[in-house]
């Protein structure tokens, strides 16, 4: 295990997570600008917040799936990123006892 391989890891793993992150927060504003719209355009009703909550789930199941997808790329993302800062720490540790 090279330490300069171990770098390069991590900054695949961080551009990933850097990625992940921009497109986790772009479709969590796409959803807050369709739920937005469908308030203003009476799609989504109920006396209650639970109740406007799940008629916004069930009027934008698409923007939901989206942003739920998202988090989980960011979730695997920053997994990766973690496992790619420990492999670099062994590879110096490596390298400093040898």
């Amino acid at each position: 295990m090279k330490a300069i391989e171990e770098v390069k890891f991590l900054e695949e793993a961080l551009e990933e997570l850097s990625l992940a992150q921009i497109e986790a927060a772009r479709y969590r504003e796409a959803l807050e600008m369709a739920r937005a719209s469908a308030l203003l355009g009476g799609i989504i009703t109920g006396k209650n917040a639970e109740e406007r909550e799940a008629m916004a789930r069930t009027s934008l199941t698409d923007e939901y799936s989206n942003l739920r997808l998202a988090e989980e790329r960011l979730i695997r993302a920053r997994a990766q990123a973690e496992i790619a800062r420990a492999r670099l720490e062994v590879a110096k540790l490596l390298k400093e006892e040898a």
